[in-house]
């Protein structure tokens, strides 16, 4: 069994109270403690009645107060400190069905809680500038070891691999799964959940691959 040990200063104990045989109420008259062996006249009396005469109450404290210090840390200590939710874009970056060149967005990490994916960027929290993705497409969450992705009434649909969400409702994602944002080319992306010494070099793959299919 642990406890938990708080540091206290010593703080000026009033001497205890003395009893009479010939009173029930507490004289104020200055007596030792009693395990000194000096006499007194609570000393003769039976243990029955300084029970009784004390009227003494104890009450139990909650069982957080029990609970040693590490244990109650832990509780509260972020469970996924160590793991980072990256989406890193996998299209073909086929530009045609646009019209004009347009460059594949760059990996992103999921930083927040909540996120909000879309085309602008005064509106969004993460930026994809391409045509066919809405002003503000979809909502990401975190929610322990998986994604939820919400699509926001988008104009050409949010897709978990090749299955479309409806519009507000909760779809689950993990690791390996792909999300498109309305397109397959341009906005489709794979989910990575890395460890954190993972991610920095997975950011860099992706940063490269991108800008040797660019220059090729």
């Amino acid at each position: 069994m642990e406890f938990t040990v708080h540091s206290i200063s010593r703080p000026n104990l009033p001497l205890p109270l003395s009893f009479s045989l010939h009173s029930s109420s507490p004289s104020n008259s200055l007596t030792p403690y009693p395990h000194t062996r000096t006499k007194s006249t609570a000393s003769i009396l039976p243990p029955l009645l300084l029970r009784s005469d004390l009227n003494l109450t104890f009450k139990s404290r909650g069982r957080s107060l029990l609970q040693p210090l590490r244990a109650f840390q832990s509780e509260f200590e972020p469970q996924s400190s160590s793991v980072r939710w990256l989406l890193v874009p996998v299209g073909d970056g086929d530009w045609k069905h646009i019209g004009s060149k347009v460059e594949m967005p760059d990996a992103f990490e999921i930083v927040s809680n909540e996120i909000t994916v879309g085309r602008l960027p005064e509106k969004a929290d993460i930026a994809i500038p391409v045509a066919t993705v809405s002003a503000v497409h979809a909502r990401i969450k975190k929610q322990e070891d998986r994604l939820l992705v919400i699509d926001l009434d988008s104009t050409n649909g949010t897709f978990i691999d090749d299955k479309r969400l409806k519009p507000g409702v909760v779809a689950a994602v993990s690791s390996g799964n792909c999300i498109s944002f309305g397109d397959i080319h341009l906005a489709m992306f794979q989910v990575s959940k890395l460890k954190t010494d993972k991610a920095a070099s997975k950011i860099q793959e992706s940063e490269d691959s991108i800008g040797n299919s660019e220059t090729s």
